[in-house]
């Protein structure tokens, strides 16, 4: 617990021969977070270079052959991969789909073509015109085409005559009165298909289109024919060839000299077996594989948190990755957010419910075979803030927003509002004080000694706030003052510490003098004034926890009043579907909001105490199935 995984660089030396097989099993095992080589240049050889651009140019051939036979491509693949037979087989499908393409293609503009004509002679017979007069005529000119609409307006003196079968128009002219008869078309919009009346009958026009149809048919059943032929194949090595990509994408941060490939990275110290188990069985006992003697500061993070808190890793990751100085506040978060969630979302029936839906998320991803997805840990988090809201509803005696059913084992919020504010205004002061607390651990892991005793998130303000909260508590109960003894040992003194930081920490710690003493007084004067006010006000920032509680069973009592509206005996079917829609409501609404304010809390009143999130994730080189060896 608030510990992270032991990650060390790693450096590896293999014969260059072994390079696909080594990087294919290190994807296979996921162990090695990949680095570029410090100092080192990455460039591949020629050899390798025109063998990933051989092998990138067969897996573009494989994904345009899989959309042209519509076939869907595999994920991942045991395949052997051959590049020469792979190469031939891929392009010899291609050649194949192409040619059927382009035959299609010509094929179905005859066929539109030939069913464009049969719709021309059609409307044409039905206008009583025959076609033939588009080729006789000498003395007019005769037009033909579609119009978007026929509701004519004819000039009063107009030289030509229009006929017309749906949106078909045939227009008749002499030659100086036709730009007449096509500008009265155009403002009908027009468009002349004359050009396309062929002397061919409606007869003929049919069976050439029967003909054309045959054809495609043909060619349709041939495509069909590639599919069941090559779509399996093609599919396998869709997934071979992607994985492959991603070796060689994963080879760019390699150093390759004329003879041995070096691998550079991180990895968990506890890997070290598996590791060199995987290169004993490769490479024999040709290779070299050192792993640091101790921890880097720079080296990559992963969180080792147990399976009931690693849903709430997802909350710290939205902040960023805790950095090696830092202790992994998981654990912390967890118990936080769940406890100021529920307290402000008290109710047992729809507690239950919330941790309902969590765990169908959970149930959902697990279908689906991705338990590190944000939808499995997002489900886990609502399981738990569910059972939390569960319990304090027990607390607060309300069930499915009834506080009637059940006896308050705490108190209704609505009866104690005082006691309410008090409870979360202390948690709030607990919350701060551990934050703190945290930042002084961090700073002390880290050797930053001045920053962890003296600076304004360090321990001298942490016993100025633990001090200040403690009197006042003590106070509120006893009615006593504090003593004058207590404010100069746990109020003056801390504050005389962290204004004389610039002082102690050059002398204390080695930390750096201030540059201008003018400049540090005016600084330090302004530092404590923000600090008395943003003690206050993270703070009193989480009385909104018990606002919240409050507002959850002001929903209520206004859903059950308005059921009291509808029967007053709360049995009619109306009262019982009112009650129902509001705790809906209620679930749906007011969780959300609740959800929203804890992350609130959480990230401005907690984290921003301690947390820096400068950490990179440790993200291992991983290829999801086995790829069989070339």
């Amino acid at each position: 617990m608030f510990m992270k995984s032991d990650i060390r660089r790693v450096s590896i030396a293999v014969e260059k021969r072994f390079y696909r097989t080594v990087y294919s099993a290190l994807g296979r095992a996921g162990i090695i977070h990949l680095s570029p080589p410090q100092g080192g240049e990455t460039m591949m050889p020629v050899e390798v270079r025109e063998e990933e651009a051989r092998i990138r140019e067969i897996f573009l051939g494989i994904d345009s052959a899989l959309r042209a036979l519509h076939v869907q491509p595999g994920e991942t693949s045991g395949r052997r991969v051959d590049i020469a037979e792979d190469w031939s087989f891929v392009s010899q499908t291609r050649d194949a789909i192409d040619r059927v393409a382009r035959l299609r293609s010509r094929i179905s503009e005859a066929l539109e073509r030939a069913t464009r004509s049969i719709a021309y002679r059609e409307a044409l017979d039905r206008m009583g015109i025959d076609p033939a007069a588009f080729h006789r005529a000498r003395l007019v000119r005769i037009v033909f085409g579609t119009v978007e609409n026929t509701d004519w307006v004819f000039p009063d003196q107009r030289r030509f005559e229009i006929s017309s079968a749906g949106n078909y128009v045939c227009g008749v002219a002499l030659p100086p009165d036709l730009p007449d008869l096509l500008t009265f078309l155009k403002k009908y919009g027009f468009t002349d298909h004359s050009g396309e009346i062929g002397d061919a009958s409606s007869d003929v026009l049919k069976r050439r289109v029967e003909t054309l149809t045959t054809r495609r048919a043909t060619l349709d059943r041939y495509m069909d024919t590639v599919r069941d032929r090559a779509g399996e194949t093609l599919a396998e090595m869709y997934g071979a060839y992607r994985e492959y990509g991603d070796i060689f994408a994963a080879m760019k941060m390699s150093f390759f000299s004329s003879k041995v490939l070096f691998i550079t990275g991180w990895m968990d110290e506890k890997d070290r077996e598996q590791l060199f188990g995987i290169l004993r069985r490769i490479c024999k006992d040709r290779f070299i594989a050192v792993l640091s003697d101790r921890r880097d500061p720079g080296a990559p993070v992963r969180l080792t948190n147990s399976r009931l808190l690693k849903p709430f890793e997802l909350l710290v990751k939205t902040m960023g990755v805790p950095g090696n100085k830092e202790i992994d506040p998981t654990p912390l978060t967890a118990v936080t957010f769940v406890i100021m969630f529920g307290l402000m979302f008290g109710d047992l029936g729809q507690g239950l419910v919330i941790a309902m839906g969590g765990l169908i998320m959970r149930r959902i991803a697990k279908k689906r075979g991705d338990l590190e997805s944000t939808l499995y840990q997002a489900g886990g988090i609502l399981f738990a803030c569910g059972l939390s809201a569960a319990f304090c509803g027990i607390l607060y005696g309300s069930i499915f927003s009834n506080e009637h059913l059940i006896p308050a084992l705490l108190f209704h919020p609505t009866e104690n509002i005082m006691s309410l504010f008090s409870i979360t205004i202390l948690m709030g002061a607990l919350f701060i004080g551990i934050g703190f607390l945290v930042n002084v651990i961090n700073n002390i892991a880290g050797g930053d000694y001045a920053e962890a005793f003296l600076e304004k998130h360090g321990l001298a303000i942490l016993v100025l706030y633990a001090a200040i909260i403690l009197l006042a508590v003590r106070y509120s109960v006893t009615g006593e003052g504090a003593a004058p003894w207590m404010i100069g040992l746990f109020i003056i003194l801390p504050l005389l510490i962290f204004s004389l930081r610039g002082v102690l920490g050059p002398i204390l710690f080695q930390s750096p003098r201030p540059h201008s003493v003018v400049e540090y007084i005016i600084e330090t004067c302004v530092e404590i004034l923000e600090i008395g006010l943003s003690m206050l006000a993270n703070t009193i920032s989480f009385i909104r926890v018990g606002a919240f509680a409050l507002s959850h069973a002001g929903l209520s009592i206004v859903t059950y009043t308005l059921a009291g509206m509808v029967d007053p005996a709360i049995r009619s079917p109306g009262a019982i579907a009112v009650i129902i829609a509001g705790n809906i409501f209620i679930t749906g609404f007011e969780g959300l909001i609740c959800m929203i304010q804890s992350m609130r809390l959480e990230y401005y009143e907690f984290f921003s105490k301690f947390f820096r999130g400068d950490g990179v994730g440790f993200a291992p080189f991983t290829l999801k199935e086995r790829i069989s060896e070339v």
